[in-house]
């Protein structure tokens, strides 16, 4: 039989779970609430860099095509664009990094040799200082080009879901200007270095240049052959009249079974590669473990055959 106390307790227990319930399931909206907001925000504020990227007034894109119509290929300033630099900035910033480096490396080689080479003189200590400090002042520029063919390559790695997402927009119903302006703002969004790629393609459309001569230039910034085999074929769908749709899924198609037989011939070489290191590095380790216990075995046994 429930007493008095056991009533209230119940009844307690009771109001305690229901403001529980109704406090989380407040408390839960307003979260749901509050990220919702923050989302939004978030996509807007994205919205709007993906438009100033994309409009004629950004200094970065402004900066790259000053660059590429008057500096040399062999430039430094078209070598940091060509490694993702689109900064005014980028060129002295680089210049000062090479030399405080250089400095460094001048420095400490000529603190390090004077320690350990005492009998040596100080004229000698510092031509090697001075030799390795000019070493590492080039290395800077060897750097900067490997960090440009590492861009290229990721960009080579790209194209494949460039042609996807722009075969799917072109596919729904979107002409092809819409369908690359639409695949730029997914990229400026996942992967902003490509992006700017293609945004690059778009002001020049836009200021009245023909596509196959916009994407030519694109192939040419990012350096990949597929992208310069999309601008011929775009040249020749237009001229011959063909659908821009199935020239792309044709390409698409034939462009997944280079990258396959390119894989195939590269798993195919892979044990022609590994010959070399397997015999320099494991044949020693098995004849070692072959022939050492023989060795021990026969060095017992003239232990054992010589007089006492």
């Amino acid at each position: 039989m429930l007493t008095e106390t056991t009533v209230l307790i119940l009844i307690f227990v009771a109001v305690l779970l229901c403001v529980f319930v109704l406090a989380d399931f407040i408390l839960g909206r307003r979260d749901v609430s509050k990220r919702m907001e923050r989302a939004s925000k978030g996509r807007q504020e994205r919205e709007d860099q993906i438009d100033k990227n994309l409009g004629s007034g950004n200094e970065s894109i402004r900066y790259y095509l000053d660059v590429v119509k008057n500096e040399p290929a062999n430039s430094l300033r078209m070598r940091l664009v060509q490694a993702g630099y689109f900064s005014p900035r980028a060129l002295r910033t680089f210049n000062i990094i090479r030399i405080l480096v250089s400095l460094s490396v001048i420095t400490a080689s000529f603190i390090a040799f004077s320690i350990l080479f005492v009998g040596a003189g100080s004229f000698a200590h510092m031509f090697i200082a001075l030799a390795l400090g000019g070493i590492v002042f080039v290395l800077c520029s060897y750097v900067l080009e490997q960090k440009a063919k590492k861009r290229q390559r990721e960009f080579g790695k790209l194209f494949p879901d460039f042609m996807d997402l722009l075969l799917v927009c072109v596919d729904s119903g979107l002409g092809i200007n819409s369908a690359i302006d639409r695949v730029t703002r997914e990229f400026l969004v996942t992967t902003p270095d490509f992006g700017v790629q293609l945004s690059i393609v778009n002001l020049e459309t836009r200021a009245g240049r023909p596509l196959d001569q916009a994407l030519m230039n694109f192939a040419k910034r990012i350096n990949v052959d597929e992208a310069r085999t999309l601008a011929v074929l775009f040249k020749q769908s237009q001229e011959l009249g063909a659908s821009i749709s199935h020239t792309l899924r044709v390409f698409s198609s034939e462009m997944r079974e280079q990258r396959l037989i390119r894989a195939e011939e590269k798993a195919n070489a892979l044990p022609v590669k590994m010959l070399m290191p397997m015999a320099l590095f494991m044949f020693p380790v098995n004849l070692v473990i072959v022939l050492v216990p023989i060795l021990m075995t026969i060095m017992k046994m003239m232990v054992g055959l010589s007089p006492r």
